[in-house]
């Protein structure tokens, strides 16, 4: 795609997220997709089988998958993919989030003092690591807190800001006016499957933008 195509339609993205946010959530709700789908063929039932495949390789390799819900922004309601994604989202409760090993996970200093309150500071400080550069305590991985017996965090209430947000990660540098999840969580890969027929609505969205422009 040549760069003039790609600028097109970034600007058509972008205005899509400024005009449409609202009524795009609300079809998404209201299932419209599914009467769209049946009125011409689209690539989320097409390919279908080979777009549920790259979806699963999340199970291994390390990626964060875009979804058909705008993402949040500084605008009041503009936070309405983000509620739809919670009233859809279904965690396994696997741990995966919690129970791999990894590099750890940041306490904002606003967690630690929470999380510090209730367990004590030295009690916390052992199961971290300090990491001058950042000038933040890292909770050591797999999560001391989790276990794995009653599959549950044993600190749930009082978790840090990050699990509460998880699995939904920053928007990708190339779909930036859209939410994204990371592709390790099965619950998210799921996610993404049941909602893939839902870009058919953004598309007709940015079709229809595109068509208003050309006609000015």
């Amino acid at each position: 795609m040549s760069d003039k195509c790609n600028d097109r339609l970034s600007q058509i993205r972008r205005l899509c997220h400024q005009l449409c946010l609202s009524s795009c959530v609300e079809e998404k709700r209201r299932g419209l997709h599914e009467q769209l789908l049946r009125q011409r063929p689209h690539w989320s039932v097409q390919k279908k089988d080979e777009q549920f495949h790259k979806i699963d390789l999340g199970a291994k390799v390390p990626f964060d998958i875009s979804l058909p819900l705008p993402a949040r922004d500084e605008r009041e309601g503009s936070d309405r993919g983000v509620g739809l994604f919670w009233e859809r989202f279904s965690c396994q409760h696997c741990g995966r989030c919690c129970y791999t090993p990894g590099a750890g996970l940041l306490l904002e200093r606003e967690d630690f003092e929470r999380i510090a309150a209730h367990i004590g500071r030295k009690r916390l400080k052992s199961m971290c690591r300090y990491d001058k550069g950042l000038h933040a305590w890292i909770l050591k991985q797999p999560c001391p807190f989790y276990s794995p017996d009653e599959k549950k965090c044993q600190i749930y209430a009082i978790r840090p800001l990050t699990c509460t947000k998880y699995p939904l990660h920053p928007p990708l540098k190339e779909m930036p006016y859209n939410l994204a999840v990371d592709a390790f969580c099965p619950a998210a890969r799921q996610f993404a499957k049941d909602t893939l027929g839902w870009w058919i609505i953004c598309e007709n969205n940015w079709a229809k933008l595109l068509c208003e422009m050309e006609e000015r």
